[in-house]
């Protein structure tokens, strides 16, 4: 249950920070490579929900040792987690969402600031925006994925305790 407690933790930490930087810092400095920043700790904080589930299914037996590669656990987690818990595909879009975005950010040969929106362009020069009102809607999904991770392991840890 510590490394659950771990990942629990870590998931609440980076919301934090991505709260912080998008309500605090952001309106401060206008800068928008801030909105990387934002999305970088919303990925980490899904990633961590999803590592939580993970533990938490590993520490009660129903599923093997958690993998330490980020595509194996993805695979993990879509096999056995989502169905079981019955998680959202609107989680599974957030969270394929917010790392091709990311992907497309450490590609890009090109990338510029215009009308407050941070713009990653691709070799193709495909246009990809983030913007305040974008990283918000991710934080309040993010939000309510780990309040639904939350919820659900305290329900599956109630009933393991009335089995007991």
């Amino acid at each position: 249950m510590d490394a659950f407690v771990a990942a629990r933790d870590e998931a609440r930490k980076r919301l934090t920070a991505a709260d912080h930087i998008l309500t605090q810092t952001y309106p401060l400095l206008r800068d928008p490579k801030l909105l990387l920043a934002v999305l970088q700790h919303l990925q980490e904080a899904l990633e961590s929900c999803m590592l939580a589930l993970l533990r938490h299914e590993a520490g009660t037996k129903r599923i093997p040792a958690v993998p330490e590669d980020r595509v194996a656990r993805l695979t993990l987690f879509r096999q056995h987690i989502v169905s079981r818990y019955g998680v959202p595909n609107d989680f599974l879009r957030l969270m394929g969402e917010v790392r091709e975005t990311l992907e497309e950010h450490r590609t890009s040969p090109v990338e510029f600031v215009r009308k407050g929106e941070f713009v990653i362009c691709d070799e193709g020069y495909r246009v990809r925006t983030l913007t305040v009102e974008q990283l918000k809607r991710h934080l309040v999904r993010t939000k309510a994925f780990l309040s639904f991770m939350e919820e659900k392991v305290n329900r599956n840890d109630a009933i393991i305790a009335r089995r007991h």
